[in-house]
């Protein structure tokens, strides 16, 4: 499904950038003084300026990294994973319009600040070109950063897609070899003047009545087959860098959020989480990936455990070959 920047909780990302913009014009404020201060005894009338001028740059971009940061934590709150479509976006919406906005405040704010001191005017262009040379070249390297980022994500994406897909249609091949054999044979018809029919064949396998499976088919497959791949031997112990490994293809696959598959204990636990660190920097635990990241003991144990059921719940392993 492709990605839409009105899927983003726009009303809290708002609620957020206010606050960043509060937060940011204080530390500007506060190295402007520490500046002005430390430059008190200085003859050079242009050093404070100057000076003044470099910082407003590094906190543009401080302030274009924080601003990415609060798009990534918004979307994986609410669910989701990074894409590489995610990403442009934040960058054409987020990280670029706040670095244009500051160039032109940090700008204005500049010549103000020349007025004042009696900067001579020939200075004051100069340094304003340079100042549009240099957020001209940040705004480069931010490019080039996302856009480094987005490609990566869009191999990881092709590459999960490839094997799940491959991994499907093996088990699909495995659990109906016969499929299409059983159309060609025809059904046993009646036996004529023996007063009896021969009876049809009993279905190979029948599901027995019962509740709904809380996990879904594709769930069980995706991740039975992933934890086999990654233990092939019974004896062979799954390391976290293959656990992170599936929880990136879990992810890819969409079979988010994680509570929705662990067991009921391990669940609990996931969700006890995530109320207590809501608005915490380490946030709610909603993909695989973060459940990885995280790095609890018991979280890792949980996550096995359900991916070895679901290894269980296929076909035996003696039937699966590699």
């Amino acid at each position: 499904m492709a990605f839409r920047w009105e899927e983003i909780d726009h009303s809290l990302a708002g609620l957020r950038l206010v606050e960043l913009s509060t937060e940011m014009n204080r530390l500007i404020e506060a190295d402007e003084h520490r500046i002005g201060f430390e430059q008190r005894g200085n003859l050079n009338t242009r050093a404070a300026p100057n000076l003044i001028l470099r910082m407003k740059q590094a906190r543009a971009d401080e302030w274009a990294h924080k601003t990415y940061d609060i798009y990534c934590d918004i979307w994986q709150k609410q669910g989701n994973a990074k894409s590489a479509a995610f990403l442009r976006a934040v960058f054409t919406h987020g990280i670029l319009k706040t670095l244009r906005a500051r160039a032109g405040a940090i700008a204005s704010e500049f010549r103000r600040c020349a007025l004042q001191t009696s900067f001579p005017p020939a200075r004051t262009q100069a340094q304003l070109q340079s100042l549009h040379l240099n957020m001209r070249k940040m705004e480069d390297r931010w490019r080039r950063r996302i856009e480094i980022e987005a490609k990566e994500y869009e191999h990881a994406e092709r590459i999960a897609r490839s094997r799940l897909a491959t991994l499907a249609s093996s088990q699909s091949e495995k659990e109906n070899p016969f499929g299409v054999m059983a159309e060609l044979n025809p059904q046993p018809q009646p036996v004529a003047g023996s007063g009896f029919s021969v009876p049809a064949p009993t279905p190979l396998s029948r599901k027995r009545p019962g509740p709904k499976p809380k996990r879904s088919e594709s769930f069980i497959v995706c991740a039975g087959t992933l934890w086999r791949k990654a233990k092939p031997n019974s004896g062979k112990h799954v390391s976290t860098a293959q656990l992170a490994q599936i929880a990136l293809e879990l992810d890819a696959a969409k079979h988010l959020p994680p509570t929705d598959y662990l067991e009921d204990r391990c669940a609990r636990e996931v969700k006890d989480f995530n109320s207590r660190h809501s608005r915490s920097k380490i946030g709610p635990l909603l993909t695989w990936s973060q459940l990885i990241s995280h790095g609890d003991k018991h979280h890792l144990q949980g996550m096995r455990r359900v991916l070895s059921r679901c290894a269980s719940a296929l076909k035996p392993k003696s039937a699966v070959r590699y």
